[in-house]
């Protein structure tokens, strides 16, 4: 039977779970959730017949923390938005009976397969086995199961541009929302958990002395963007990876409409993560301005005029930011008295964290306490030790760094894999877009792209612990299609090198300046 005849059967037999299930729905619950169901079914049908609008619409889902908000805030059950994330079967079915291409297995999956044999040896020391199997279960199934599926769905060059303008647009979406609640100072307006805006702690001086002597903080209330997550760190480090992405569609496309598209999708991410008043992401975008500098990406000349540009929009956008970058001065009073500026109330607790996470490392060095299981356990005790407390912390804390808490929870072995993993995957990158500078652009750049992504969620996980992971594992996914689609292009022999209209190139050859 050919495809074509196969088509029609499938729609049909779609067409008829999808009335059976709109039925049902409208019996057993309400009119709201069962439209929503028939629009996921009228999607599953939709994708038998063009397979890349259920890849789409899932890792739409999924950056968008859509599920988790339907669930949290409508009531959705929580079978019914699990199932969403299954879509991406239907494109992985097409590939391997249909058009019959082999299933893609890597290295960094390979390396992520050994990461959990590590996950799993560690938490054999582990005090809470619940703790532990959580973790190894998201890792498993955010990681894992997320990174093998899109590497395997997404084989396209044209399916990954969709891709990444999907995710350019939802980013830009509730970047958008966030904007919005500023200009017009509606922050109770939180478009059905889209745009959560909790109130969190910002620091003035009162006349009351702290422990260092220093005037004590008195809290205040203040509004931060906190995006679908929740979290206004998280929603500015899973935000800021998108900027790359924006700026090398923004180089790379040469229709003028979709140039400015890309444009207005960067700024509004950007704003989405000025608005989170994130101090860990106003120094990252600062280390990806130093990266393009350093790779000709950008002319050292123009690197006045892109951070005037970014302390502009700053200064519209969020112009509470410079109070919150002011304490980071505080840093060096950390390290000396003598400095001009003491340690606020929230850097001294994120030390004494960091430390604490640090400390347990050194004492089980090899594979650490178990993974999920320096929170519960043993947080409190290594906060207390006068040797490294900045700051009184009698309650439990996440480390607020990636690295150590995980050196603390899989020890040198886990910390050592998880790196390689990265590192493995930004090497491969620069290769590829070495190889592709001159011939195809298009994929150097986007590999590039992906590159400075990565760069970007390390650079902010310095100051954030491993959580929501499964943006991260989302992003590496996107750097292993990419990596896939470059290996499957074979560039001619007797090709002469194109030179890109407004992508900029670097390495051996003299680099093409784009800004």
């Amino acid at each position: 039977m050919s495809n074509h005849s196969k088509k029609p059967t499938i729609i049909y037999i779609s067409t008829i779970l999808l009335c059976l299930g709109f039925g049902f729905l409208i019996s057993q619950y309400n009119i709201l959730l069962a439209i929503g169901m028939f629009m996921c079914l009228g999607m599953l049908a939709m994708a038998f017949v063009w397979p890349e609008i259920g890849t789409l619409a899932v890792l739409s889902c999924i950056y968008g923390n859509f599920l988790v908000v339907a669930i949290t805030f409508h009531g959705v059950p929580k079978i019914a938005a699990a199932s969403i994330p299954f879509l991406l079967c239907v494109p992985l079915a097409h590939h391997m009976l249909i058009d019959r291409e082999r299933f893609i297995i890597d290295r960094t999956f390979l390396l992520m397969l050994s990461f959990l044999m590590v996950l799993i040896a560690s938490s054999f020391f582990a005090q809470g086995m619940d703790f532990a199997t959580d973790w190894i279960f998201t890792f498993v199934q955010e990681g894992l199961v997320l990174y093998l599926l899109i590497i395997n769905v997404v084989r396209k060059f044209a399916t990954l541009r969709r891709v990444i303008w999907v995710l350019m647009l939802t980013g830009a979406f509730l970047g958008a929302l966030s904007l919005y609640q500023e200009l017009t100072g509606s922050y109770q307006q939180q478009f059905g958990g889209l745009a959560i805006r909790g109130l969190q702690y910002e620091t003035e001086e009162s006349r009351y002395l702290d422990s260092f002597g220093e005037p004590r903080t008195k809290i205040r209330l203040a509004d931060r963007a906190q995006g679908p997550i929740d979290d206004a760190n998280r929603y500015a480090q899973n935000m800021l990876y998108l900027l790359p992405l924006a700026l090398f569609q923004f180089w790379g496309e040469r229709s003028r409409g979709v140039r400015l598209g890309a444009a207005i999708a960067g700024a509004l991410i950007l704003c989405g993560v000025l608005l989170s008043y994130s101090r860990g992401a106003f120094l990252t975008i600062v280390l990806l301005l130093l990266v393009m500098v350093s790779t000709r990406y950008i002319r050292f000349s123009k690197l006045l005029l892109s951070g005037a540009v970014l302390l502009l929009l700053m200064a519209v956008a969020a112009p509470g930011y410079f109070v919150r970058l002011d304490t980071i001065r505080g840093v060096a009073g950390l390290f000396s008295d003598e400095a001009e500026v003491r340690p606020d109330g929230p850097t001294r607790g994120r030390m004494t964290e960091m430390l604490a996470a640090f400390t347990v490392f050194l004492d089980y060095p090899v594979l650490g306490v178990g993974p999920g299981q320096y929170f519960p356990f043993y947080s409190k005790d290594y906060q207390l030790n006068p040797d490294i407390a900045f700051r009184h912390l009698a309650r439990d804390r996440r480390a607020h760094t990636l690295y150590f808490e995980l050196a603390a929870e899989t020890g040198i072995i886990g910390l050592s894999l998880f790196m390689a993993i990265v590192l493995l995957v930004l090497y491969e990158l620069w290769q590829a877009r070495c190889r592709w500078v001159h011939r195809r652009p298009e994929l150097a750049n986007t590999a590039m792209a992906c590159f400075l992504g990565i760069i970007a969620y390390l650079g902010t996980a310095t100051f954030l612990h491993f959580s929501f992971q499964r943006y991260y594992w989302l992003l590496l996914a996107l750097a292993g299609a990419t990596l896939q689609i470059c290996r499957s292009e074979t560039p001619p022999q007797d090709e002469l090198p194109a030179v890109p209209l407004d992508a900029p190139q670097a390495l051996s050859q003299e680099p093409v300046q784009a800004l």
